[in-house]
Order: structure tokens, then sequence, then C-alpha cells
């Protein structure tokens, strides 16, 4: 039992992805670093001349933290060594799952009926206190509410949470190609070799153009899996009848 109790609590260790994101001030300060690199910034004037410009923004020079508030190239490049490396994950969250939640809606029914009613006095008793002005405009909230449920409830829906690193890798890759008309792997592997030092990393992916290709090929397969999974879910859908 304790076996499987350890294995338990590493699946779930490995599971957890972080959700903080780099703050501007620890990309302003690791796109510093990397404008002091010699190779880092012959890399930058090669796709500037070809019409990449990692400062293109409001703020073109980034002189400042509020300048990294808001996602740009510089930001993304500089983000690459701080975001995690982990597995990317699929769901489909299908609506048949929801068939027990559908006797809410019909008692949603029921009570905007009896609001709308004039001959029917509501009071309600929860942790808040209901003021009767706001019980006469509950009936509107509640048909909104059913109304809404009614929709999600027919929603077969998808997450796909992506690798962090690659998906930025991926991005500024397909950027660079869109706005060159080539990939350059040599520039843009020397700006992420750049971006890891900057940020003190004691290890650097060794990223070669079959590598980069690569991780922009994965993210652009992901995102067309999940669309064409998510079609497979489509069935005909039947709204239970609401009890009276």
């Amino acid at each position: 039992m304790r076996k499987e109790g350890s294995k338990e609590r590493v699946r779930n260790r490995r599971d957890e992805r972080p959700t903080q994101e780099p703050t501007p001030l620890q990309l302003k300060t690791i796109w510093d670093k990397i404008l002091k690199d010699a190779d880092a910034r012959e890399a930058i004037e090669k796709l500037k001349k070809d019409g990449f410009y990692f400062t293109h923004t409001a703020a073109p020079r980034l002189r400042s933290e509020e300048d990294f508030k808001y996602p740009n190239w510089a930001g993304n490049l500089a983000a690459i060594p701080l975001v995690p490396y982990c597995s990317a994950r699929r769901r489909i969250y299908r609506r048949t799952s929801l068939k027990k939640y559908w006797a809410l809606v019909g008692v949603l029914r029921q009570l905007e009926e009896k609001l709308n009613d004039r001959f029917c006095d509501v009071s309600i008793e929860s942790i808040t206190d209901f003021p009767m002005a706001e019980i006469n405009v509950l009936g509107r909230r509640v048909r909104e509410t059913a109304d809404f449920l009614e929709q999600f409830f027919c929603w077969n829906w998808y997450t796909r949470e992506q690798n962090p690193r690659n998906a930025l890798i991926a991005e500024l890759r397909w950027q660079i190609r869109y706005r060159t008309k080539r990939p350059h792997d040599v520039e843009l592997s020397t700006l992420i070799d750049a971006a890891f030092r900057a940020a003190g990393a004691k290890e650097q992916p060794s990223l070669d153009n079959t590598a980069l290709e690569r991780i922009e090929k994965r993210e652009k397969e992901g995102r067309v899996k999940a669309a064409t999974q998510l079609r497979r879910q489509r069935s005909p859908i039947t709204v239970p009848k609401s009890e009276s």
C-alpha cells in the first residue's frame, strides 16, 4: 500500500504545472544581458536586416520594466529559459458527462416562474441577505443563468495545455520565417543560447535546425489534433425536458 501511495504522489507532482509567469523585471533583466552578448547582437542585426524586429513594439527601445508588461518578441525570447519545460496535455470534456445536472435547469425555470408570478410571494434564506428590491429583479438573473446552463450542458469542449517553452520557441520560429521568408535557425538558436546564459542556467538545450523544426511541427500538429478530436465528438444533442 505504501508503494502505491508514493507512486500516486509522484504522479500528482508531475501533473502539477507552474502557473506563475515571469515578471516584467525578470524579462527586462534577461533582455538587457542578451543585448550585451556579442553573438546575440550579431544575430539580432541579421534578423533586423531581413525584416524581423525584436523591438518592433509601441515602446521600440524597451528601456523600462513597463515595456515588458505586455507580450512582445523580446519578452518572449527572454521568457524561454524561465518558463517550464513540461509535457503537453489534452483533455476532452463531453456533454454526456453533464446529463445528471440537467435537473438544475428545470429547477431554475420553476423558480423563475414563481418569481414572475405576481400572486406568489418568494422569500430567500441564504448566507447573504436578499433585500426585497433585489428579489424583484431576481427573475431575470435566474432566467439568464438557466439559459446559459442549458447551452453549457450541450457543449463538448477541449483543453490543450502546451509545453510553455516549446510554445514560445515555435511561435518565434514561425514569426521569423513568416517575416523574413526563411527560418534563420542559426540566429534563433544563438539567441536562445544567449537567453539561457543570461538567466544563469547551468544546462542549455541543444537546438539545431532539426530540433527547432520538430518543435514547431509538433505545436502545429497539436492544434490540428485538437480540432480533429473535438469534431469527432459531434453527436445529436438531446435536451431533457424540464419537469413542471
